[in-house]
């Protein structure tokens, strides 16, 4: 997996001078948080993707990897996405397909799935108040049918300050319900640089250490 992220890092400079509307992301944290819980077991993790935008800014795809540790065996996994953002009403709105692969997984556990993502935001002045809601019809590992829906309020404080707070909660089917919170801020260290530090956490500790609440910094950098 190492090599592959060195791999995506070593042609990003190229690919982006080739193609307009490509943007490279590489990025490491000290946990990896999705939907409030720990995919790396609390540990570090390390990701890059490439992502394309229409001129108009409409459409776009793209796609990622990054290393993980879930209970399923997974030490790795690949993202591909395509999507479209119209505007309407002062509104922006964000809709988009997912596939998901999971490398390396135990066997006969369940690697991949199609999540679905429908998502809106709008700004009032320095606040930006956005909802977004996940599907996937068959979720990885023993998790079947799962929604999970979010909420979060960002308020940009200083051009390169935003903190933010989110509230969600996630429904599966053979998988535990659970709600999950998270809040902090991210700070523009240059133009391409941002670092992220924030708390998450959820209302299932008893589920186990990916449940449990966790301070997480994060550094991304745009290429």
């Amino acid at each position: 997996m190492a090599c592959a992220i060195l791999a995506l890092v070593g042609a990003a400079s190229a690919a982006q001078a080739q193609v307009p509307g490509v943007t490279w992301t590489l990025g490491a944290a000290t946990d990896y948080r999705s939907k409030g819980l720990s995919k790396s077991d609390d540990d570090g993790y390390a990701f890059a993707a490439v992502d394309w935008k229409s001129p108009d800014g409409l459409l776009y795809a793209g796609a990622a990897a990054a290393t993980v540790d879930v209970p399923f065996g997974a030490d790795y996994e690949t993202d591909l996405k395509v999507g479209v953002r119209p505007k309407a009403a002062g509104v922006d709105f964000d809709f988009a397909v997912f596939y998901r692969h999971f490398g390396d997984t135990s066997p006969g556990a369940d690697d991949d799935y199609v999540e679905y993502r429908a998502q809106a935001s709008k700004v009032f002045g320095r606040v930006t108040v956005r909802a977004l809601t996940w599907y996937t019809p068959d979720n990885a590992g023993a998790p079947e049918a799962s929604r999970w829906s979010e909420a979060r309020v960002t308020w940009k404080a200083r051009p390169n300050l935003r903190p933010s707070v989110s509230l969600g909660a996630h429904q599966q089917e053979n998988g535990p319900d659970y709600a999950a919170w998270n809040a902090g801020v991210a700070y523009d260290l240059t133009r391409k640089m941002e670092l992220d530090l924030r708390w998450y956490d959820t209302d299932a500790h008893e589920r186990g250490s990916r449940y449990d609440g966790e301070a997480v910094a994060s550094l991304t950098l745009k290429l």
